[in-house]
């Protein structure tokens, strides 16, 4: 039995390139079917991880930054702490030219919910 190649079956050219085709395609679609205009977020303790936690712990104990305990009452209202992580003040760093509306949010949602 001989291996099959290109070169000696030029019809599986046309179905190779039309297989890349079909999961690039596959591919780009379902990148695009999120919906809104930006990327779905990650979870909020993941996005914390990664963000929060080298100045705050990663238990919210306070490194750097201050304790996050309470952080509910320091700020009653969400979107005051939302604008507080986008603008950033007082030592902390503005993070809305690095993480998006929905990954800000997710942190967000998870300090306040997290660290009581």
């Amino acid at each position: 039995m001989h291996p099959v190649t290109l070169s000696k079956t030029p019809y599986l050219r046309p179905l190779t390139s039309l297989a890349i085709l079909a999961v690039s395609l596959g591919v780009v679609l379902s990148a695009c079917s999120s919906g809104g205009g930006e990327t779905p977020s990650a979870s909020g303790s993941v996005l914390y991880a990664a963000n929060c936690a080298r100045c705050h712990g990663s238990q919210g104990e306070g490194i750097i930054g201050p304790s996050l305990a309470g952080v509910a009452q320091t700020f009653p209202e969400e979107d005051g702490q939302i604008a507080f992580v986008s603008n950033g003040g007082g030592g902390m760093p503005r993070f809305s030219a690095s993480l998006s509306k929905a990954d800000i949010k997710a942190i967000v949602e998870y300090t306040r919910s997290t660290f009581k």
